[in-house]
């Protein structure tokens, strides 16, 4: 009885979600209304109050499903990659798959960054840093001449890769999303491999220093 009881709670749980979610993503946070989720989701507001206290708790798990959804697709992507230049294509590609092929959950992150709720921007940055965290791991073994600047190359590849196929999306996806994938890969690879092969640069010595400067 009590597992019925749960598993019914968890299915209610999960239309309330997916309601929610086509609703946020459609007109935002502050324009949704918990009485418009409840009549999406078919439950009456006391049941809807049930299960989430505010409308913010509703949204912050709106926006972890999305989370959920972003790090999947990395992974999926990323798990047959080998080598440099693939891992940074199939980065590239999932950030593609996942603003193409979940194109709700990419308007949720999205929309996130910009709202007036603290709690919600910090889930917006952590899409971020998904990516970057999982791009640098990848990469690990392929470390840079310089590690220190390991996360920042990483980030801006993300950045470069998130830019472009938020811009695909939003101009009415122009090119075949192979082509744009391509791309956007490869003006990717150019700049970090460019990175890769730079040489450090040496330390000053005595002997570059101008002759005025060297004690005698």
């Amino acid at each position: 009885m009590d597992e019925n009881m749960a598993q019914a709670r968890q299915e209610r749980r999960h239309l309330i979600v997916t309601a929610a979610s086509g609703l946020f993503a459609a007109c935002g946070y502050r324009a949704a209304s918990m009485d418009e989720i409840a009549c999406r989701a078919g439950v009456s507001k006391p049941v809807l109050y049930n299960s989430f206290t505010s409308k913010l708790e509703l949204y912050l798990a709106v926006l972890h499903e999305a989370l959920q959804v972003l790090g999947e697709t990395l992974a999926e992507a990323l798990a047959p990659a080998q080598g440099m230049r693939s891992i940074v294509s199939a980065t590239v590609a999932a950030i593609f798959d996942f603003a193409d092929t979940h194109p709700r959950s990419a308007t949720l992150l999205a929309g996130a960054a910009v709202v007036d709720e603290p709690s919600a921007q910090r889930v917006a940055h952590r899409a971020t840093t998904i990516c970057t965290d999982t791009l640098l791991k990848a990469l690990a073994p392929y470390p840079p001449a310089q590690a220190e600047r390991g996360w920042l190359i990483t980030a801006e590849v993300v950045a470069i890769a998130q830019s472009c196929a938020r811009h695909w999306v939003l101009t009415g996806k122009p090119l075949p999303r192979h082509e744009a994938v391509a791309t956007t890969a490869g003006l990717c690879w150019t700049g970090l491999s460019g990175i890769q092969q730079a040489p450090r640069s040496p330390e000053p010595s005595e002997t570059s220093r101008p002759a005025s400067d060297v004690r005698m």
